[in-house]
């Protein structure tokens, strides 16, 4: 994606991405940090709280501006990526399995990444007065 093209985005969606992008590296980085430095385990970083904020403040972002597009475009994948993305989240809780947490946070900054992505592929191309 050219820079031109993401000079295109709202500033709240280029947050949303921002937001996704950083959960998903917080995810990936857990276990490494888990291997390589106990001192970070105990950390402010991978903290329950910085989780749920993370989680939380990206699904409701998330929320909103897919679905104010999919009002607009009638775009539905978006919406079946953060659908899955939540259903990642709603597995990883059941499961409570702390050595593959990492695994469904992964996924869940993907999918809402891909979604926004997906999104804005949809929002450029559309011919759309709305």
């Amino acid at each position: 994606m050219t820079r031109k093209k993401i000079k295109n985005w709202l500033p709240i969606e280029k947050f949303g991405m921002f937001l996704s992008i950083l959960c998903a590296i917080h995810c990936l980085s857990l276990p490494l940090f888990l291997f390589f430095a106990p001192y970070f385990a105990a950390s402010f970083a991978f903290d329950q709280t910085v989780e749920w904020i993370l989680v939380a403040s990206s699904f409701t972002l998330a929320s909103y501006l897919l679905y104010s597009d999919f009002k607009k475009h009638r775009q539905i994948q978006p919406l079946i990526l953060l659908v899955v993305a939540i259903f990642s989240k709603l597995i990883e809780i059941l499961l409570h399995n702390n050595s593959i947490n990492w695994l469904f946070g992964l996924s869940l900054g993907v999918f809402i990444s891909l979604a926004y992505y997906i999104n804005y592929r949809h929002k450029s191309t559309c011919r759309c007065k709305a």
